[in-house]
């Protein structure tokens, strides 16, 4: 950037590290969502759909298990047996470093 550069008036379309507080997975909504899909959004390899909707649906889990994947979380399983999908503390740990 150069020195004489306009000041960016545009807001950030993310911010890192994010801070979830409560473990988040299908079919829950809310602010906490829009701040996950936001965060998944920014990788299009993770979450190429990009919908920023604060409702956990199935594009939703299928982004956080790519970033599991990505991020060596997780690999296999179900949301019930092994938290594949689910933004449990393992998860939420990762998005906030």
């Amino acid at each position: 950037s150069s020195a004489g550069a306009a000041p960016q008036t545009q807001a950030p379309t993310y911010i890192l590290p994010i801070n979830l507080t409560r473990t988040l997975l299908l079919g829950m909504s809310g602010t906490d969502v829009t701040i996950l899909q936001t965060f998944l959004a920014k990788d299009v390899s993770i979450y190429p759909e990009a919908i920023i909707s604060g409702y956990f649906g199935r594009l939703t889990e299928l982004a956080v298990q790519r970033y599991q994947q990505k991020n060596n979380i997780v690999s296999a399983g179900t949301p019930e047996t092994t938290g594949y999908g689910v933004v449990g503390p393992k998860t939420r740990q990762t998005m906030g470093e």
